[in-house]
């Protein structure tokens, strides 16, 4: 069994379609005599709403999507080589291809029948900013293999500026920065301007991050309490099953426990009955006894004339 082509499959799947179809795979592999792709497949977790519609629009619209990680590509290109004007002139597209891109998931998701709140949009929104960071994810989730919603992480942490690389600034940009003893103050403006909003920004996706993982705590107990409701509606379907069978079956026990007892009465009186004609019989029977001894010994003492009237004439 391909695990990667099942993923994909997967979480190509609406949500609550996906526990039921992972189940009939993980049986398959086990079946298969596969256990370490039933063990993979079985700690597949269900997406959330806001991860199968960022995944959604990957799938969709798949040349969107590489456009977005090329964009993701030259922030990291920027950040590394510390390029403070291509950071300014990339963020503010970055917000703004977010934001498009976000929007467009919501309406895929609606018009196959799920509708996205707000709360949910802010999700998506959060999970978007991170695959620009993290390169692997972003990888992932244009191959249709992305599990789970990656870190977000304050500005481009992990992505570490290259050998060399200096802050640039609209006064530094020449290829001969001057030295420090001599940048203008309007520079040093510049910088300081520079870091103060990387700071807020940093600041600012850290709340993001925050209120995304409480958004998505949220919606994971909403969807365990869903599936917690149907298992125990199932439950008390099964129990009223159940009691309706016992009750089907000490009725029966009652009619049954009165037919015994009524064959045990009725046995005792056959039982009674049988036992005086069989007294009865025996009483006959010594009366008959008697009475043949008793026509023998009077034939016996008369000669038995009485038996032979032909020889007595």
């Amino acid at each position: 069994m391909d695990v990667e082509q099942v993923i994909t499959e997967l979480y190509g799947l609406r949500p609550t379609q996906f526990t039921a179809a992972r189940d009939g795979y993980v049986a398959r592999a086990r079946q298969e005599k596969s256990p370490e792709a039933a063990c993979r497949i079985a700690a597949l977790r269900k997406p959330t709403l806001a991860l199968w519609s960022a995944g959604l629009f990957a799938r969709e619209r798949p040349a969107d999507a590489a456009a977005f990680l090329r964009l993701g590509g030259r922030l990291r290109t920027a950040h590394r080589e510390l390029d403070g004007a291509r950071l300014r002139v990339l963020s503010h597209e970055r917000h703004r291809v977010i934001g498009a891109l976000a929007r467009e998931s919501v309406q895929l998701a609606g018009e196959v029948g799920e509708r996205v709140s707000e709360s949910v949009l802010r999700e998506i929104e959060q999970i978007f900013h991170a695959l620009l960071v993290d390169e692997g994810a972003g990888r992932r989730w244009l191959a249709g293999r992305l599990t789970s919603a990656p870190t977000v992480r304050v500005g481009f942490e992990g992505v570490a500026p290259g050998p060399g690389a200096v802050p640039s600034s609209p006064a530094t940009a020449s290829r001969t920065p001057p030295a420090p003893s001599t940048q203008p103050p309007a520079a040093v403006r510049d910088a300081v301007a520079e870091r103060r909003a990387r700071e807020h920004e940093r600041r600012l996706e850290a709340a993001r991050h925050a209120e995304a993982e409480a958004t998505a705590a949220h919606e994971q107990a909403l969807t365990e309490l869903a599936e917690a409701a149907t298992v125990l509606e199932r439950a008390r379907g099964e129990a009223a099953a159940v009691r309706e069978e016992l009750h089907t079956v000490l009725v029966r026990l009652e009619a049954a426990e009165k037919a015994a007892a009524a064959a045990a009465s009725r046995h005792h009186r056959v039982e009674a009955a049988a036992k005086k004609t069989g007294q009865a019989a025996e009483s006959a029977t010594r009366r008959f006894r008697d009475a043949r001894w008793w026509v023998r010994w009077v034939a016996v003492m008369s000669g038995a004339s009485f038996l032979r009237p032909a020889q007595t004439r």
